[in-house]
């Protein structure tokens, strides 16, 4: 296979993954055996990219992802493709990512009975994570939400974009239940309010 062909494959993974893809998987579906051969090709399809709409980031663990540049995501998002998660749905993760790592009787006392069903999905998607802990499962979001919102992974670093997105949103009272009103206490002292959870390509 020729240099320009691996190229343009690895573009083609890059395009159609709705996630960040590692170097070993990559190395894989390229069958190339060398992880350097194909770390060069990603940091020319990088270069490539920058400075148009879409671009390629590296991210934490050598991992790479396809996406539209932040800046543009709020114009082009009326004509995403991308069906964006219903707003209850992004309303029970938003006060994951607020309150993490949370119980799921206490998030179920917040959000009502319907969160069962709204965890399955946020779970299936990859966002959020349970551990058991006794009798309940304790909910987190998971690195997956980290890299689509472009936040590092901890507690902190999420709050802190929950609660500059709500405050923008102007829906706090509406949409994260504030923490005298649940007797939870937050975690630790681009995104939600855009509607989606990701958008790739306008």
């Amino acid at each position: 296979m020729e240099e320009g062909e691996k190229k343009l494959l690895a573009e083609a993974l890059l395009y159609a993954s709705d996630k960040p893809l590692d170097l070993k998987t990559l190395q894989r579906a390229l069958k190339i055996r060398s992880s350097a051969k194909v770390r060069k090709i990603l940091e020319e399809l990088v270069r490539e990219y920058d400075g148009r709409a879409v671009e390629i980031v590296e991210l934490e663990g050598g991992r790479f992802y396809m996406r539209l540049r932040p800046d543009l995501v709020q114009f082009a998002k009326k004509y995403s493709r991308h069906r964006a998660l219903p707003h209850g749905i992004l309303k029970t993760l938003a006060t994951i990512a607020y309150y993490q790592p949370i119980p799921v009787s206490s998030l179920a006392a917040i959000r009502g009975k319907d969160v069962y069903r709204q965890l399955k999905i946020l779970v299936e998607k990859g966002l959020v994570e349970g551990e058991k802990s006794g009798r309940t499962k304790v909910l987190r979001t998971t690195q997956l939400f980290a890299d689509l919102f472009g936040v590092e992974n901890n507690p902190t670093a999420i709050k802190n974009l929950v609660a500059k997105m709500v405050k923008e949103a102007g829906e706090l009272r509406a949409g994260i239940t504030t923490t005298s009103e649940t007797g939870l206490k937050p975690a630790s002292n681009k995104s939600l309010e855009n509607g989606s959870v990701a958008h790739k390509h306008p």
